[in-house]
């Protein structure tokens, strides 16, 4: 049996994060990326929303 910790709960969803924000930039719609990372509309989402506030600046 496996045991995963919570730190590594953290890790493995900031990478799954990493990886929408890449898929974003490309173009992928929201829901792609919600079905290739099994994240929530809703992170995906605020995702997209920190990108569009990132590239105002």
């Amino acid at each position: 049996m496996e045991i995963v910790t919570s730190w590594e709960k953290q890790g493995a969803n900031k990478a799954l994060e990493q990886v929408a924000l890449n898929s974003l930039r490309e173009g992928l719609p929201v829901e792609i990326v919600v079905k290739v990372t099994d994240l929530t509309i809703e992170r995906v989402q605020e995702l997209k929303a920190e990108l569009k506030a990132e590239n105002n600046k």
